[in-house]
This record gives C-alpha cells, sequence and structure tokens, in this order.
C-alpha cells in the first residue's frame, strides 16, 4: 500500500491515471486498475477526488484554462487590430496567434493528447465544439466590426460558417492527433493560414488593401 504523504499520493494518483487514460482511453480505463497501481483502496481514492471523471478533469483542466487565457489575451489583441488598422494586417496578427495556440497546446502535449484522443464518456468530448463556437462568436463580433468600418463582408449562413470553422480546428487539432514533433506542427500551421486566410478572403468578399 502507499504510505506516502496525502501529497504524494495525490501525485501518484494523478501520474497513474494519466497513465492508464492515455492508453487505455477514459471509458475503458478502470478505477480498481489506477487504485492497485497507486497502491491505494477505492476508499483512499475518494479522499483525493469524487470519481474517475473528476481525476480525468484534474489533469486537463489546467491546460483547458491556460489554453482559454492565451486565446482571450489573442482575441483581445485582433479586435483592437481591426479596430485600427487595415484587413491585411488582421491576417499577419492572426496567423501569429495560430502558432502560439499550437505552440501551446505542444507544450502541454500529454493534457491534449487525453482531451482530444481519450475524453470519449466526458464533458470534453466537446472539445472541439467548445473551440468552433467561441470562434463563431468572434467572427459574428468581426462582421459587426468590418460594416462599421464602411466594409461590405458576406455574412455565412450559420451551418456553412459552422462547417468550416470546425474544418479549421480539425486541421489543427490532427497534428495531435497524428503525433507531428512541435517543429513540424508550427510548420504545418504557416501553411494552414495561407490556406484558410485565403478561402475566408474570398467567401466574406474582402479584398487585399482594404481598410
Amino acid at each position: 500500500m502507499n504510505t506516502g504523504t496525502y501529497a504524494q499520493t495525490h501525485e501518484t494518483i494523478l501520474k497513474n491515471g494519466k497513465e492508464l487514460f492515455l492508453k487505455e482511453g477514459f471509458e475503458r480505463a478502470n478505477l480498481r486498475e489506477i487504485c492497485r497501481l497507486s497502491g491505494v483502496t477505492t476508499g483512499g481514492f475518494y479522499r483525493h477526488f469524487k470519481d474517475k471523471a473528476d481525476l480525468f478533469s484534474a489533469l486537463v483542466e489546467p491546460a483547458i484554462q491556460g489554453l482559454q487565457a492565451q486565446y482571450s489575451a489573442s482575441e483581445k489583441l485582433c479586435f483592437t487590430v481591426l479596430e485600427n488598422s487595415g484587413i491585411d494586417e488582421i491576417w499577419k496578427v492572426s496567423a501569429e496567434a495560430l502558432e502560439d495556440f499550437v505552440s501551446y497546446i505542444f507544450d502541454n502535449l500529454e493534457a491534449f493528447k487525453l482531451i482530444l484522443c481519450c475524453a470519449s464518456g466526458t464533458k470534453y468530448a466537446e472539445f472541439t465544439d467548445w473551440m468552433v463556437e467561441r470562434e463563431i462568436k468572434d467572427t459574428y463580433k468581426t462582421y459587426e466590426l468590418l460594416e462599421k468600418k464602411g466594409i461590405t463582408v458576406r455574412r455565412l449562413p450559420p451551418k456553412e460558417l459552422h462547417m468550416l470553422t470546425h474544418a479549421y480546428f480539425s486541421c489543427i487539432f490532427e497534428t495531435v492527433l497524428h503525433n507531428f514533433k512541435k517543429k513540424d506542427a508550427l510548420n504545418s500551421m504557416k501553411t494552414l493560414a495561407e490556406f484558410f486566410s485565403a478561402g475566408w478572403r474570398k467567401i466574406f468578399g474582402l479584398q487585399d488593401g482594404e481598410k
């Protein structure tokens, strides 16, 4: 049995839970096996976590909160640039924000492997859709800002916008699903930014050089 301090036992459960979730996925990972590996009884486990889902949350929430904070900072910068500069500048800033986004993911890779590959059966299985919905809200705000600047923009039907935004995030997360190295993932984001920027320009009816 585990004879460490509460903090040591807590970290042991986190470590073994992470390893088993990565190997088996949330649904197949067995709580009794996590307890066995950690040298605790199920009663001992419940002194640290409410249930298996609570353990999974403890492993991924810090990374998600960090990503959301970074996203919020990039979001604020992008809207500031959009209000004060021309259209061309926003594509540059967005490309840089995308690289920062992916860099953060790869700096917290095991957490995002859990989220993107192992989360079936948890609320985190909806993570991609959470990001899509947030990006869609930003797109609607972008429409409004452009129109206030006197720039005509084509508003996509909601289902089309969701489809394209989902495709965008799916491309980003493919780098995790297919075990890219960080350097390769960042290089691929340059291609992705060029591809989607050109596509958004076209479908929104935006011209290069508009102010």
